[in-house]
């Protein structure tokens, strides 16, 4: 077995440092999949985007929308399945802080928006921004727990 050594230093790396290190990697493979996931469902739509009005405007193809569904599906569940075998309790514990804050805002946000509409004191809801609000809190709850 070779010997592994820290960058500039004389110290052999342990094989619990050398076991986290390829933990790293395992995840930064994750997430780099499911961001490509994400990446090509972006692409997509906004290759099928009707009379450049918008990525979300008018009618894909019914194919398109299997897969991309599709894809979604099998990134959100599997791709959470696969990383949480490869992540510590603390990294979860950050992780499902994010999901918990994003899901109590929209929850709290949604109710509120559709009285207001239903009063025609504001625009009908929106999912597309309930959507993008659901993952903006949940990115700034997640870095908030694991950094603070």
């Amino acid at each position: 077995m070779a010997k592994a050594q820290m960058a500039g230093g004389s110290e052999e790396i342990g094989p619990g440092e050398l076991l986290e290190r390829r933990q790293r990697g395992r995840q930064a493979l994750i997430l780099s999949l499911l961001m490509l996931a994400g990446g090509v469902t972006g692409l997509v739509l906004s290759l099928t985007e009707a009379d450049g009005a918008g990525a979300l405007q008018g009618a894909i193809p019914a194919g398109v929308a299997i897969g991309l569904a599709a894809l979604w599906l099998v990134s959100v569940i599997g791709g959470s399945i696969w990383y949480k075998r490869h992540i510590d309790e603390l990294e979860l514990a950050a992780q499902l802080w994010g999901i918990a804050c994003a899901g109590a805002v929209v929850l709290i946000l949604y109710p509120a928006w559709y009285l207001l509409w239903r009063g025609a004191l504001a625009p009908e809801p929106n999912g597309h921004v309930m959507f993008g609000t659901l993952y903006i809190v949940m990115i700034i709850a997640y870095l908030w727990k694991k950094f603070r």
